[in-house]
């Protein structure tokens, strides 16, 4: 399965590499497709390519995205923007994470967690609700399936 992820960098304060990134989205979407996870199985053909986009960006630009598209006041560590779409070069485009490198670092730090692991809980994260996972307005039963499937994907990255 080939799989395209576009990276920009719209902030300055932390330093990420895209190529961990790439890297990174490319083991947790291959991941999901070795477990045959149903969300993941339905969206792509066997032999589709897929896309992802990457933003990154900072406090102020995640605050003003958040409050747009969700209604909330505050900074946030990401935005998942699925679109599920073909594009015209016969690729399905899942959609974006918007990451804020800046909240995820105050993160990993409240949590005595190394930055990359925290970056990888939330690509997790995010990716899931690129598939259609939800955690917000859904039985307890949604959410834990999601956050167990959270933790497969990150025990095996």
């Amino acid at each position: 399965m080939k799989i395209s992820v576009d990276i920009i960098n719209r902030q300055r304060k932390i330093k990420v590499s895209s190529r961990r990134l790439i890297s990174r989205v490319r083991k947790i979407l291959g991941l999901l497709y070795e477990i045959r996870d149903k969300n993941f199985l339905k969206i792509i053909n066997k032999n589709q390519a897929l896309s992802v986009s990457v933003i990154l960006v900072g406090d102020k630009k995640i605050k003003e995205l958040n409050f747009k598209y969700r209604n909330k006041r505050s900074i946030t560590d990401i935005l998942s923007f699925s679109y599920l779409e073909n594009e015209p070069s016969g690729s399905m485009f899942l959609g974006e994470l918007i990451i804020n490198p800046k909240k995820v670092l105050n993160q990993a730090k409240s949590y005595n967690e190394k930055f990359s692991k925290e970056l990888d809980r939330i690509l997790v994260h995010g990716i899931l609700h690129l598939i259609g996972y939800d955690h917000e307005n859904v039985s307890i039963s949604k959410t834990k399936k999601m956050r167990k499937l959270e933790e497969k994907i990150l025990s095996n990255l």
